[in-house]
C-alpha cells in the first residue's frame, strides 16, 4: 500500500522533465531562426561581394536588384512645367525703359542673361533686347508688369510639362546610384588581373552614364525653376522731328522737288512730241529729197532752153 504513491510519482516527475527539456530545445530554435531572417536582410553588395568574382558576369550581378530591398518610386512633389515669354514694347525713352526692366528683375530675384542695344548719332538708345530668367512661380506677375512698362506690340507666353521627363531622369539615376555601388563593392573584393579589368571596365561606363544623367537632371531643374523672357523695347516714332522734316519740305527743299517734277514733266512732254513727229520725218526724208533735187534739176535747164 505504500508503494502505490511512489509508483505514481516517478512516471509525473518523467514527464515534467521531458516537457522541461522540449521547452528548452524550442527556445534554441528561434534564436537560430532569428539569426538566419538576419542574414537574409543583410544588404546583396556585401553577400555578392563574399562571391567569387568572375569578368564574365559583371553586368548580370550589377543589373541585378538589391534582395530584401525594393526600389520605391519615384513621385514628383509638383508639376514641372518649362515656361517662356516674348513681349514686344514701344518707348519714348529706350533707356528709362531698360533701367524699369532691370527694376522687374531685381523685384523678382532674376537676372538678365544677354542684351543688345542700338543707338542714334547722338548716343541715345534707339532699340534694345533684353533676355531674363525670372522664377517659374513668379512668372505670371513679372510678365504683367513688364507689359505696363511701355506700349505694348506684341506678347506671347507658352509652357511644356515635363513631370515624366523628370520622373524618368531621377528614376534612372537612383538605379544608376545603386548599381555603381554594388560594381564598387566587387572591384574592392576582386583579386586577379582579368576581374579587375573587367569590373573596371564596367564601372567606367555605367560612371559616363551616371554623369549624362546627372547633366540632364541639372538642365530640367534649371529650366523648370527659372523662366525665360525675352523683352524687345523700340523707340517711339519722334513727333517732333517729323514736323522738322514738314518744314524742311516746304522751304528750298520743296521747290526743288517741283523744278525737277517741272523738268520730269517737260522731258516726257518733249520726248512724247517726239514720237508723234518721227514717222513724218521718215516719209519727207524719203519723198522730200529726191523732190527738192528734181526740181532743182528742171529750174537749171528751163533758162538755157528759152535763150
Amino acid at each position: 500500500m505504500t508503494q502505490t504513491p511512489t509508483r505514481l510519482l516517478l512516471p509525473a516527475l518523467l514527464v515534467t522533465a521531458l516537457a522541461l527539456t522540449g521547452c528548452s530545445g524550442g527556445g534554441g530554435e528561434d534564436d537560430s531562426g532569428g539569426s538566419s531572417s538576419v542574414a537574409a536582410d543583410a544588404p546583396a553588395a556585401e553577400r555578392q561581394g563574399n562571391q567569387l568574382v568572375d569578368g564574365d558576369n559583371v553586368d548580370s550581378i550589377a543589373s541585378k536588384p538589391d534582395e530584401g530591398s525594393r526600389a520605391e518610386p519615384v513621385v514628383a512633389e509638383q508639376q514641372a512645367l518649362i515656361r517662356k515669354g516674348s513681349i514686344a514694347l514701344q518707348a519714348d525713352d529706350v533707356g528709362q525703359a531698360q533701367i524699369d526692366v532691370q527694376k522687374v528683375v531685381d523685384r523678382h530675384s532674376g537676372q538678365v542673361t544677354d542684351e543688345n542695344s542700338q543707338s542714334d548719332k547722338d548716343g541715345e538708345p534707339t532699340y534694345t533686347r533684353m533676355v531674363l530668367r525670372i522664377p517659374s512661380d513668379e512668372f505670371d506677375e513679372a510678365v504683367g508688369e513688364l507689359k505696363a512698362i511701355g506700349k505694348l506690340e506684341d506678347a506671347k507666353t507658352k509652357q511644356e510639362d515635363v513631370t515624366t521627363q523628370v520622373i524618368d531622369v531621377q528614376t534612372r539615376l537612383r538605379v544608376q546610384k545603386r548599381s555603381i555601388a554594388r560594381i564598387t563593392v566587387l572591384f574592392q573584393q576582386a583579386t586577379s588581373i582579368r576581374d579587375i579589368m573587367a569590373i573596371e571596365s564596367e564601372l567606367s561606363q555605367r560612371q559616363a552614364d551616371l554623369d549624362a544623367l546627372e547633366q540632364q537632371a541639372a538642365y530640367l531643374a534649371d529650366q523648370t525653376s527659372m523662366s525665360t523672357i525675352a523683352v524687345s523695347i523700340d523707340r517711339t516714332p519722334d513727333k517732333k522731328a517729323a514736323a522738322a522734316e514738314d518744314e524742311d519740305d516746304a522751304g528750298f527743299v520743296a521747290g526743288l522737288k517741283a523744278g525737277w517734277g517741272a523738268l520730269s514733266t517737260f522731258a516726257v512732254g518733249l520726248a512724247t512730241a517726239l514720237g508723234a513727229l518721227l514717222p513724218w520725218l521718215v516719209v519727207v526724208l524719203i519723198v522730200g529729197i529726191p523732190t527738192l533735187l528734181l526740181v532743182r534739176a528742171l529750174r537749171r535747164r528751163t533758162p538755157q532752153s528759152s535763150g
